[in-house]
């Protein structure tokens, strides 16, 4: 009985640990349920900001009360979508003053960065062809953390 329950054990951290590394538990959002949730939250949408980066949808939540935006991108392909998560690490000097601690998290359909430095509080969040970005400050990292959380990035 023990070597039975043992072996249950082993397979359930092996499918466990596949999911993860796979990211077959990550489910991405489309543009209509961004703008829904966002919506229901008082969050003015835009689609008509020019986009930095080429998408086939760029939309843009944001509310007057709030020093940050949320950037949603939908990309044709996951590799494009890679593309641009790798641009916004790479120049992340462009958005942080000072030193900041990253967090990072990745897998083969999400990939996620969390910069924390003085001032700013950053997200970058990739699921498959989707893509975050979240630019804000640190007096707001836990409201930003709610906003990613509630949308699965």
């Amino acid at each position: 009985m023990k070597e039975k329950l043992s072996i249950l054990i082993g397979i359930l951290i092996i499918v466990g640990v596949c999911l993860f590394t796979a990211g077959c538990g990550f489910k991405s959002i489309d543009t209509e349920e961004f703008k829904n949730h966002f919506s229901a939250l008082g969050f003015t949408i835009s689609e008509n900001e020019e986009a930095p980066y080429e998408s086939k949808t760029y939309v843009v939540a944001s509310k007057e009360d709030l020093p940050f935006k949320i950037e949603y991108y939908e990309f044709e392909k996951d590799t494009d979508a890679k593309k641009v998560f790798k641009n916004y690490n790479d120049n992340i000097t462009k958005y942080i003053t000072s030193d900041s601690k990253n967090s990072k998290t990745q897998g083969t359909q999400m990939q996620k960065n969390v910069s924390v430095s003085d001032n700013e509080y950053l997200v970058f969040s990739r699921v498959k062809k989707t893509l975050i970005i979240i630019i804000g400050t640190k007096e707001y990292s836990e409201e930003i953390d709610k906003y990613v959380e509630e949308i699965g990035y």
